[in-house]
């Protein structure tokens, strides 16, 4: 196609060409009456991608996406004033829809009437501008929605500015309250100023890039409100401070439940240390963070199982926590651990937590010294066994029970074949000793009675006010010896669980078969009471066949004929100790124990010679002669069956 106008006619001088067809600036001209392109420059060739040749064959509008007769209409604009300035989309060559300004004016050439159009791409800026709006938009929105006041501090000038949510959230209107630095200043809590003035200063020196503290502002209504102030440092091309923009937001809510969190965690820490129990909160690898428990060691803090532990424990209780952990469980466990000389037994119970600590998983973990509970309840089940066994045993003792049904009972209950010799020790702690009354309950009574149960095989149950303790021997022979290693063997279990304790113990002989039960409790009875009447209750054992004559007498005491016979032959002179306030009957139980009066007297701490005038007076009394030997004799017998007598009766 040939050109309109050639550039030679068309370009009139240097200048022209300089300015068109050199200029870096997009240049099109166009014919103003029907919009055919008549020339443009390389720019324009480089920025459309369109040649020359095809440029020259095409109209304004192919490169202008606008309605034609909207184009038409800007012409006639252009016509009118002269020039104007447009915003179009125009089309390149590649397809791609460009955001242009457009700079037209007319011009004349020949008799031409062309419109010169300089077009410049702004879809960058376009963007950027949209985006500053758009940022604008969301910067305002979140302002509106954190509610947060805005402030600027001129450094340089000392001029202050806060927007009208920085005045609200202290409780003032916006013309209520001036932007005057020192009118802001004066709000400031006392307390907070040394940390705000250091907050700035680290800006203005240069060892912070922002400002970030927390502090009061004194409200409208006088009370204070906690604000979160953060903000810049903006410098000159010096690197000097100029001024500080920034932001405040109302944490009053926060700081007031950060407060009654901290509240709610110390009473709760108070609590954990004051509670005998020791709880931690444990990592995944078995790592105490926090200890807590007015028993519990704090050293244990960042110290791990295996370090605290011997390997075998420390690998159970780890794997407690990690089981814990991996279910969400809540787990227990009781373990046993020798303390020295004693043996404790402790449960630990394990919860998993929700957070983590250096992205490790935590649990708590409480751990209770459970040793006396388990105590307690060994004792209640021991207290029941030892109540249903006493009852068996004293309804045997009392002729309750058949022969057979005891067999029965005896083999199947308490493993105890009574086609076996068995011997009965029979226990008592001096219960005439007032102390000991008030220091012996029941419930220690039974501990003793635990003691030998645990450390023994025998039947050991509740007689009353005594103890008693059946013992089986395959072996007949040599029973005094085994039977008093036995009782040697019982007293000391009971002087390990109180040294403090009397004990006097009493052995039957050894029985078997019917009644053999019966027998031996007997036996041991009398034992006990025969040592009473010899003044021997001193805290010994004392086996059945060492009682002498005792035997038969405590066989036979309280019976009506005993009675009587006590009555006929040492009667009139307890009467006469009775009235007189005299000790005649201990003076005549000591003659009749030695062969002279000499010895009686010595024990007696009196003069032989009043020993022989006490001698007459009571053979007088009683109307016989101590020197027959019969008679001696039956005085004795009577003085223990006296004492035996008394002794039931009390």
């Amino acid at each position: 196609m040939t050109r309109i106008i050639d550039k030679k006619e068309y370009c009139k001088g240097q200048k022209y060409e300089q300015f068109f067809f050199e200029s870096p600036a997009v240049m099109i001209s166009f014919n103003s009456d029907n919009g055919d392109i008549v020339d443009i420059n390389q720019a324009a060739i480089d920025y459309y991608g369109y040649s020359t040749d095809e440029f020259l064959s095409m109209k304004i509008s192919d490169i202008n996406i606008a309605e034609q007769s909207f184009i038409f209409e800007c012409i006639r604009d252009i016509k009118m004033w002269g020039k104007r300035i447009f915003h179009f989309k125009h089309r390149l060559r590649n397809g791609e829809v460009r955001d242009v300004e457009v700079f037209s004016g007319v011009i004349t050439f020949e008799g031409q009437n062309l419109i010169n159009s300089i077009i410049v791409d702004v879809t960058l800026k376009l963007r950027i501008e949209k985006d500053l709006e758009i940022s604008r938009e969301r910067l305002a929105q979140v302002i509106e929605a954190t509610r947060a006041g805005i402030w600027e501090y001129n450094i340089i000038d000392k001029t202050n500015y806060i927007d009208k949510q920085w005045k609200a959230i202290i409780g003032y209107e916006d013309q209520e309250l001036s932007s005057v630095s020192e009118e802001c200043q004066s709000r400031l809590h006392p307390e907070d100023i040394p940390r705000i003035n250091h907050a700035i200063q680290q800006c203005e020196e240069h060892k912070s890039s922002h400002y970030d503290v927390e502090h009061r502002l004194r409200h409208k209504d006088g009370t204070y409100r906690w604000v979160k102030a953060t903000g810049i440092v903006i410098y000159n091309e010096k690197k000097e401070p100029i001024r500080t923009v920034g932001a405040i937001i109302d944490i009053t809510r926060i700081k007031e439940t950060e407060e009654r969190i901290l509240e709610s965690e110390n009473k709760l820490k108070d609590f954990a240390q004051a509670i005998p129990d020791v709880s931690a909160i444990v990592d995944e690898d078995g790592r105490y963070i926090e200890v807590f428990g007015i028993n519990a060691d704090k050293s244990m803090k960042g110290q791990t199982f295996h370090q605290r532990f011997p390997k075998e424990l420390a690998d159970s209780m780890l794997e407690d926590i990690r089981q814990a952990i991996l279910t969400g469980e809540t787990r227990s466990m009781i373990r046993e651990l020798d303390m020295g000389s004693v043996k404790r037994y402790f449960e630990g119970r394990t919860a998993p937590m929700n957070y983590r600590l250096n992205g490790k998983r935590t649990a708590a973990l409480v751990v209770s010294d459970i040793t006396e509970r388990l105590q307690v309840d060994q004792m209640l089940k021991f207290t029941y066994e030892l109540q249903r066994k006493s009852d068996f045993i004293n309804d045997i003792l009392s002729g309750n029970l058949a022969y057979n049904d005891i067999t029965i009972t005896m083999d199947k209950d308490f493993k105890m074949d009574l086609s076996l010799p068995l011997y009965c020790c029979l226990i008592r702690i001096d219960e005439a000793n007032e102390i000991l009354k008030l220091n012996y309950p029941q419930n220690q009574k039974n501990k003793i009675i635990h003691a030998i149960s645990t450390r023994t095989s025998y039947i050991v149950w509740d007689n009353k006010d005594r103890i008693g303790v059946l013992c089986e021997t395959g072996d007949t022979h040599d029973t005094w010896e085994q039977s008093m290693k036995v009782a040697s063997e019982i007293k000391k279990i009971i002087s390990d669980f109180n040294p403090d304790l009397v004990v006097s113990i009493g052995i039957s002989d050894t029985h078997s078969g019917s009644g053999s039960i019966e027998k031996s409790y007997q036996e041991a009875w009398n034992t006990l009471i025969s040592a009473q009447c010899q003044d021997q209750d001193d805290g010994r054992i004392y086996h059945y066949r060492d009682m002498g004559i005792f035997q038969i007498l405590a066989s036979i005491y309280g019976k009506e004929y005993t009675s009587d016979f006590v009555q006929k032959m040492i009667g009139p002179l307890v009467a006469y100790d009775s009235k007189k306030g005299t000790d005649f009957l201990i003076t005549l139980e000591e003659v009749l124990k030695n062969s002279n009066l000499k010895d009686s007297a010595n024990k007696l701490f009196i003069h032989q010679k009043t020993l022989v005038f006490r001698k007459q007076r009571i053979e007088k009394i009683l109307g016989v002669s101590l020197d027959n030997f019969d008679t001696r004799l039956s005085i004795s017998a009577a003085i223990k069956l006296h004492k035996l007598n008394n002794i039931k009766r009390s």
